[in-house]
């Protein structure tokens, strides 16, 4: 059967780079689910049917982790698609590439059935460990082809991946990979391994499977869960990015440069929570950020995030609070725009374009910006030397109940974005 590799985000359903569907246009519905950002995902799919009349594609995923080189991005179409349908998706395998979904709104397969046996499994072993191989009264008998069973394992001792931990069950039938589904993990959780165990606090966690023997006699281990593992839920890491991000929103006195996303990600260790847990520093880390605080500017946060420019990076300042600094192009200028969460204003900084390169005139503000921290807001605003125009525009009125200052503060941010 024909197959074709579709590269889903977060807007769109591509199928080629000319032909991308809104997800409205397929029954996966918009804001039914998010898709996780630290890397692109792309799935290769069997076409299974065509309908004509309504140009309805239907398709099945066979794999959620195609490689990005099979995608065909100017594969011309053979014919027209309006809609694309999906058949029931692994709920394990698509689920571990989103950070939120609505499983009630979602074409998602069963869970797994549970394991129907020739014949009554024996009794557990009296531990919690298997001994030795089974035996039934009768030596003669076949062994039995399933049944339970229960053992811990250090939570370090285990590879976490997306959907799933896996680890190995080494007693007398050797090494036997098992793995636990769990779709919150992600593999970039492997590294902070430890930390889970201190917030589970416990250093094991009990594992119940179902060890089977094929046909040949090998055995297999099947059906592997924990209840402790099942506590790591949206819920669970919810709580630990909260946090995380109070930890990394909490202000450095020490340091009061403007950084690049590499370089604020540099100032965490790789197996540090903040690291794994938080969205990638740039828009995303934003949006975090408005989502869960009650921030006093979140409004102008907001606007100034709409007009930062599609490819420059975000910066970031850590002192004397945590902010951003955004980038606007303007016809004649370029406009560098300073908010502080929770501050009173915006601080913008602007440079005539034929004056230099824009190089030149983030080098020029960074050094602004670190001398704005130093000396504080008011001494910069009365002993500024910036030979170019620099202004500043209020937040007014922010949580009155009779006037809406954010009109105001966003008319008067435009009328100098020139």
């Amino acid at each position: 059967m024909a197959t074709i590799v579709l590269r889903p985000t977060n807007e769109r359903l591509y199928l080629t780079d000319e032909l991308a569907l809104p997800w409205t246009a397929t029954n996966l519905g918009a804001g039914n689910f998010r898709f996780r950002t630290r890397e692109p995902v792309y799935w290769e799919a069997e076409m299974i049917g065509y309908d004509r009349t309504s140009e309805t594609l239907a398709v099945r995923i066979v794999d959620y982790a195609a490689h990005a080189g099979q995608y065909q991005p100017t594969r011309p179409a053979r014919s027209a698609v309006r809609t694309v349908t999906f058949a029931p998706l692994d709920r394990e395998q698509f689920c571990a590439q989103l950070t939120y979904y609505r499983a009630g709104e979602l074409p998602l397969s069963v869970p797994d059935p549970p394991i129907i046996t020739a014949a009554d499994p024996p009794d557990p072993p009296a531990t919690d460990t298997l001994q030795g191989p089974p035996t039934g009264p009768d030596p003669e008998a076949a062994p039995p082809r399933s049944f339970p069973l229960t053992f811990a394992v250090p939570i370090t001792e285990l590879t976490i991946g997306d959907g799933y931990a896996e680890g190995y069950y080494r007693e007398w039938l050797g090494a036997l990979r098992y793995r636990i589904p769990n779709p919150y993990l992600r593999r970039e959780f492997h590294p902070i391994r430890g930390f889970f165990a201190r917030q589970l606090r416990r250093k094991t966690v009990d594992v119940t499977a179902q060890l089977t023997f094929d046909a040949a006699g090998e055995p297999e281990i099947l059906l592997a869960r924990s209840a402790q593992l099942g506590r790591i839920d949206d819920r669970f890491l919810e709580v630990l990015r909260a946090r995380s991000l109070q930890d990394l929103l909490r202000p450095d006195e020490t340091d009061r440069r403007l950084f690049t996303p590499e370089e604020l990600l540099a100032n965490y260790a790789a197996d540090d929570p903040a690291r794994m847990l938080l969205p990638p520093p740039g828009a995303e880390l934003l949006e975090e950020i408005l989502r869960t605080r009650d921030v006093r500017n979140a409004a102008q946060l907001a606007h100034l995030a709409s007009r930062q420019e599609a490819g420059q990076k975000l910066r970031f300042v850590l002192s004397p609070r945590f902010g951003f600094l955004f980038f606007v192009r303007g016809a004649g200028m370029h406009h560098f725009l300073l908010e502080l969460l929770d501050s009173h204003a915006t601080y913008v900084w602007s440079f005539p374009r034929v004056e230099g390169t824009l190089a030149d005139h983030l080098e020029r503000v960074t050094a602004e910006v670190q001398h704005l921290n130093a000396v504080g807001r008011s001494s910069y605003r009365r002993t500024h030397t910036f030979p170019y125009p620099f202004w500043t525009v209020r937040h007014d009125s922010i949580g009155s109940e009779f006037v809406d200052g954010f009109p105001r503060w966003r008319a008067r941010v435009e009328e100098g974005l020139i």
